[in-house]
């Protein structure tokens, strides 16, 4: 049967990440191994696909290897078997470069798609739970869930304003590097002149109240889905599409302009 991958969760921390991304992974992969246990796979991808460590129980151990040798490491995988399946092995991948963090799963989700819904609802807050404490690492300033629907956002706000064509540049694994002054000075903008209280209220009041909660540090938590992952409350893309020229309303009436560039 072949194997059709999906992004759990994903982060295009090239955009804007000033920290050293080898040490911001291992911080991820610390959580991922708390919550998932040993990593059973790490591998260097830098050269050939190296063989690499089986089955390691200590994220001291990780991090001496990793950063023993930076050129081997310069792109690694860590592979989990998420230990909430329980039916059979169910493999997650965590994938780190300086472009982008990514977790993969390789069953189109089928394990989030049960006949059962309180075990998908089960499983999907399970998800939710590990991918949060993943955004609330301080360099990690936005992070999504599930890559085709996007289905749910933790980071801060300002995050969630995706004027284009900016954000082909920013997905775009050849520009992110690119764009880092641009995405720094729109986040700062957004963050001067549109409230967070504003962003919750519009948010809550279109997808919910429950679907919104604020986390540490000015971060946000939004969830495009209805309990279960699979099942999404909206659009996600056209959602956000909506919230820009919403944004931009909102700062027109203060007599401010967000984004300079020419749009889509």
């Amino acid at each position: 049967m072949e194997e059709i991958q999906r992004w759990l969760m994903f982060s295009y921390w090239g955009s804007y990440l000033k920290d050293d991304y080898m040490q911001v992974g291992l911080d991820v992969t610390e959580i991922l191994m708390k919550h998932w246990g040993m990593a059973r796979l790490l591998e260097g991808v830098a050269f050939n696909y190296d063989e690499g460590m089986e089955d390691i129980d200590s994220i001291d151990k990780v991090r001496d290897e990793v950063l023993s040798d930076r050129d081997r490491y310069e792109l690694y995988d860590v592979t989990f078997f998420n230990p909430t399946v329980t039916e059979e092995i169910y493999v997650n991948r965590l994938y780190v470069n300086d472009g982008m963090l990514r977790v993969e799963e390789y069953d189109d989700l089928k394990y989030f798609q049960t006949d059962d819904p309180a075990v998908n609802e089960r499983r999907t807050q399970s998800l939710l739970e590990v991918f949060t404490e993943v955004a609330s690492l301080p360099a990690i300033q936005e992070l999504w869930m599930v890559n085709h629907d996007r289905t749910a956002f933790m980071g801060h706000p300002a995050y969630l304003y995706r004027p284009h064509p900016l954000y082909e540049r920013v997905e775009h694994t050849l520009y992110m590097s690119e764009t880092r002054d641009e995405v720094a000075r729109l986040v700062q903008e957004f963050k001067t002149h549109v409230p967070t209280e504003w962003v919750i209220d519009y948010l809550q009041d279109r997808l919910g109240a429950d679907a919104v909660q604020e986390m540490a540090d000015g971060k946000i938590r939004v969830r495009f889905y209805d309990r279960e992952l699979t099942r999404s409350k909206v659009n996600t893309r056209e959602f956000l599409r909506t919230f820009e020229k919403d944004v931009d309303r909102f700062c027109r009436e203060k007599g401010v302009k967000l984004y300079k560039g020419e749009r889509s």
